[in-house]
This record gives structure tokens, sequence and C-alpha cells, in this order.
């Protein structure tokens, strides 16, 4: 039978959570009796936007994100164990057991994959498809696979499909129609913070996968094996875009450097100052270029700038980002052989790195100071500084040209 909304609160109020970060996943679920019939999973290969791999220990994705483990029970006495995660070959697994002593009627062990801005937008840019490698080695081999919007109550009222797998690692592929990821039956409805499919896919947060097989009575043992995720399918790279940028300054330090400035005009940011034959070899003038707002630009591989200079053949590129105390340790590049024509240079965002900032005592990162991929996904301004170096003069002059570009290549 369906669990109605009164039922559904009183449930809640006895609900229990392991890793209380999972955002929801321990939520109430239907009877088995009304638990929709497993949609068609057909084996395919995964050739969508990967939006969630593993091959951190910790479970964190390739894409910067972290995946945590959850479990819950109608009753405390039925919790499952505590669920174990861990990565191997390129699979998140995750194992406990159920023990139904106390009669629940529902009880889960599942995990939850949060998602970057940038896959949520390819999402949105019109995927029709969800691709996933999946497996369970526990007793149940019917897994529920859902999609949950960006803050999202976590009452369970998600689009969820039931996907029949194997012990067998195999990759799977679901359309992403109503008719597969349905809101559970004991959902009165869609509601603007437990939106449908429609508005979930606007607005994805994270990906769930969990075993929800309690046994009415006795003990299940659960395996989820969980490998890439991917939307198809897989968006047109565009090949670039233009930053957005909004309150350029200037700044210096350094005995001697002195009367920073950057000017803005149509089409460049000319940074200028001036120095003595005193200032110290790292004195710098700097250009800063803050983003408009605070941007997960993880999803592009390159940046492209135009730069040019007439008083250092070279100048360094830093990534700030909103998490980074503002010490001036920040993912580096150096870029080399500038003159006083200018060139467009496409940088990979993986050649930015602490180890190439000018202090080396920046090369150890930490949770303040972010190397590259984490800065990538909450980037908050370029900062390109001048060090006057062996070969810098007095004059300080660099040009910028505009647009500031993420590129595709």
């Amino acid at each position: 039978m369906n669990i109605d909304n009164s039922h559904r609160l009183a449930a809640l109020s006895t609900l229990f959570l392991l890793l209380a970060g999972c955002g929801g996943g321990g939520t109430p679920v239907p009877p088995t009796g009304s638990v929709p019939a497993p949609s068609p999973a057909v084996p395919v290969t995964i050739n969508g936007q990967v939006v969630a791999s593993f091959t951190a220990a910790d479970g964190s994705t390739d894409q910067g994100r972290t995946a945590s483990a959850f479990a819950y029970a109608e009753k405390a006495g039925d919790l499952p164990s505590a669920p174990v995660l861990s990565v191997s070959n390129n699979l998140l697994n995750v194992s406990s057991s159920f023990s139904n002593t106390g009669g629940s009627t529902f009880g889960g062990v599942g995990i939850e994959v949060p998602l970057r801005d940038a896959d949520r937008n390819q999402v949105q840019s019109g995927a029709t498809k969800v691709q996933f490698s999946l497996a369970s080695t526990g007793t149940n081999k019917t897994l529920k696979f859902k999609i949950k919007a960006l803050g999202s109550t976590p009452n369970g009222c998600v689009p969820a499909a039931s996907v029949t797998v194997t012990a067998t690692q195999t990759n799977y592929e679901l359309a992403l129609t109503e008719a597969n990821f349905k809101l559970p039956d004991f959902c009165t409805g869609p509601t603007a913070t437990n939106p449908a499919l429609a508005g979930t896919l606007a607005n994805v947060g994270a990906i769930e996968v969990s075993d929800e097989a309690l046994p009415s009575t006795g003990s299940a043992t659960v395996g989820i094996h969980l490998g890439s995720i991917a939307f198809a399918p897989k968006p047109a790279t565009p090949a670039t875009s233009a930053v957005s940028i909004t309150g350029p300054f200037s700044f210096e330090y350094g005995t001697g450097a002195t009367g920073n400035a950057l000017a803005e005009s149509a089409s460049a940011y000319t940074l200028t100052g001036h120095r003595t034959s005193a200032t110290e070899s790292w004195a710098a003038t700097v250009a800063v270029l803050p983003l408009t707002a605070t941007s997960d630009v993880s999803g592009w591989p390159a940046l492209s700038i135009n730069l040019a200079s007439t008083s250092n053949s070279q100048v360094v590129l830093m990534l700030q980002s909103a998490d980074a105390v503002d010490d001036g340790c920040f993912p580096s590049y150096v870029v080399t052989g500038l003159s006083g024509t200018a060139a467009t240079r496409v940088i990979p965002f993986s050649s930015f790195s602490l180890a190439n900032n000018p202090d080396a005592t920046c090369a150890a990162a930490n949770a303040t100071r972010p190397d590259t991929a984490l800065a990538l996904t909450r980037l908050k301004q370029f900062q390109i500084r001048e060090l006057k170096g062996s070969a810098g003069l007095d004059a300080v002059s660099v040009v910028i040209g505009k647009p500031v570009l993420l590129s595709g290549q």
C-alpha cells in the first residue's frame, strides 16, 4: 500500500541518517508493493559528457565534487550497518547490510554524487539520456537511480528510476523521460522545491544511487558499485566563451615599485607603473581582473588571452579562487616570450599549478591554498603579475587584450 502524507511525516520523525552530509539521501520510500516496475536499461557505450568519474580513494569525483554514502531506516533499531565507501578500478563501492528486526517498512543504503555548475549547464543544454556504469553484489539487484534538483527538500520526493542490474559491471542508458523518472507514489505531487523531471533537469544538483530493498524480516547484504555517469548526447564544445569581468584594478608590492595603474579601453586593459634600479627582483606590478560572479569554469580546457609587454619578456598569470586566502599563493603559469607585438596565447588550465608560483613556499596545497582543479570550480579573479626580474625595465607596460576567453581547444 502507499504511505500517505501523515504517515510519511510521522516516519520522518524517526528517520536516522548516517553521514548527514549526504543531502537527503536517507528518505522514506513506499512499501515494496507500490514500487514502479524496473525501467529497461540497455547496455551501452558511455559516450556522453561525463559528469562524475572516480579515481580518488576518498570518493571525490575527478570533476572536483565529493560523493558520500548514507543509510536510513524507519526505526532506529533497523538502521543498516554503517556503509563502507571505497574506490577501486575506477568504481565507487558502497557496502552495508540490512537487518530488519523491528518491523520497519522502509530503509535504504546509497550514494549521493553532487554535480558541478558546469555539468548542470550541460544538462540544461539539451541532454536526452543519462548513462552510467552500475552493478550490485548485494542480495538485491534492482537499484534506484535518482536525479535531484539543486536545493531540493530532503524528503525523498525526487524523480527516480528502478534499474535491474547484475553482479557484473555494465554500462546502462536511460532516456530522460517522465515514464522512466517518476516521483515516488508517497509524494503528493511536484512542488517548487521538489519538481518533477522537467524542473529537475533545469536545475540538476546531484545523482543518487540506492538499494532500498529492506527485507520485511531478517537480513540482506548491500553492495553497490558505481562507475562513470554521463549525460548524452555530448554537446559540441563552443570554441570560446568570453569571461565577464567587472571592476578591474591594480596594485604593487616591493620597495621601489610605484605608480601602478590599470587603464581600461574598449579593446584592452593596460597595466603601467614605475620601478627604480633599487627595486627588489621579486617586486611586482599587478593587474587584477575580477569575474562578475564566482564561476565554475572547470568544464573548459584552456584560457585564451592576448598579451603584449614592452617592459618584460614574461608575466605570471594566476587563478584566484573564492576559497583562497589572499596571500598570493594561487595556481600560476609563467608566460614567456612577450614583446611589444600583441599575441594570443591559448594556455591549458592543466598547465597552471601552485608549483609554478614565484613564491616557492606556495607549492603545498591545502584548504586555503587550493591547487588548480579546485580553484577552477570557484574562480574569483585572474591576476597578471609583472615581476621585475633581471629583464625588467623601469617603466612597466603590459597590455591585456579584450575579451579574456575560455577556450574549448
